[in-house]
């Protein structure tokens, strides 16, 4: 019998700064010898942590709700672990402390920590996976500024590329677009857009493509009202509604992707956004996926994907 050939995709989203996250994620594709490793967006932290020297020459902050005093000698643990849930630490010194009160300083030194991370993420990735022939594809997430476009363009190279609102050539016959926006969320996020503008950007990718049977689609938010767009619902001050049957959940995915999800039936459409939603939906003849996220924990959710001509041969929700 003859051995079909295949491609094997391993596709995660959301780390939200998690160092360890990406990290799990390079050497998961490594061992599980994926031939392209394709990130849904959110690369970026949610907050700075500043670690403040006290008039005593301890250090002072406050982690998820915790405060810690350490001495000097204990710093490093905690910086790591601040780094690893996807926050930014910001050493402060005494004559510095000041500083702590410029919101316009805090703004940029915030922005360059994080594109310091995504640098050093992208050179970890290129140590990592050089000389293997595996691709690493990114894009940002409408949680992400948008300078840090930036870092992805000039990393591009034989093993990275940068594929947001691309049209690109895979190996076998496939093909990739990229988006990483939102529908407007309740947090009007950086690269939150109305659905109009999104349904425009993704037809005229997708448009482009002969053969819709052999697509793959990669955009951030997931299509509306299926199993992979679940999200708790809020009350006006933004906190879940909860009733006696537990947590209220509504549907808060992307009526743009799904109607060009309906209209031009690609092969497969992978999904993030949503962190509680991991699993997997069809429209039509198009498998949708959502590997969810817990990037805060640590844990890596992912999905691995194999593709035989124009069917999905196999898939596998992975954590770890």
């Amino acid at each position: 019998m003859i051995k079909m050939p295949m491609l094997k995709i391993l596709y995660a989203s959301d780390f939200h700064g998690s160092t360890i996250v990406f990290r799990k994620f390079i050497n998961a594709g490594l061992m599980y010898k994926a031939d392209l490793l394709i990130y849904g967006g959110d690369i970026s932290g949610k907050a700075l942590v500043p670690i403040v020297e006290s008039d005593a020459g301890t250090y002072v902050f406050e982690v998820m709700g915790r405060k810690y005093e350490v001495k000097t000698s204990e710093i490093n643990p905690h910086l790591e672990r601040i780094e690893n849930i996807g926050y930014y630490p910001l050493i402060v010194r005494r004559e510095e402390r000041s500083k702590l009160e410029d919101e316009k300083y805090l703004t940029s030194i915030f922005k360059e920590l994080m594109k310091e991370r995504l640098r050093k993420w992208i050179e970890f990735a290129k140590s990592k996976l050089r000389g293997t022939n595996i691709k690493l594809y990114l894009q940002l997430g409408n949680d992400d500024d948008q300078e840090l476009e930036n870092i992805l363009n000039e990393a591009e190279d034989e093993i990275v590329v940068h594929a947001e609102n691309k049209t690109l050539e895979l190996p076998l016959g496939y093909h990739l677009v990229s988006n990483g926006y939102a529908n407007i969320t309740p947090w009007h996020c950086p690269r939150d857009f109305d659905e109009d503008f999104i349904y425009r950007k993704l037809e005229e990718l997708v448009s482009r493509i002969s053969d819709s049977g052999r697509l793959i689609l990669n955009t951030h938010c997931p299509p509306y009202n299926t199993n992979i767009d679940l999200a708790p619902k809020l009350d006006k001050d933004l906190k879940p509604i909860i009733t006696s049957g537990g947590v209220v959940m509504e549907h808060v995915g992307c009526t743009s992707v799904r109607k060009i999800i309906e209209k031009y039936q690609p092969l497969l459409g992978l999904h993030g956004h949503i962190h509680e939603s991991r699993g997997v939906d069809k429209i039509g003849r198009t498998l949708v996926l959502n590997p969810g996220s817990d990037y805060n924990t640590g844990v890596l959710r992912a999905a691995f994907i194999a593709l035989e001509k124009d069917k999905v041969k196999s898939y596998l929700l992975i954590s770890g």
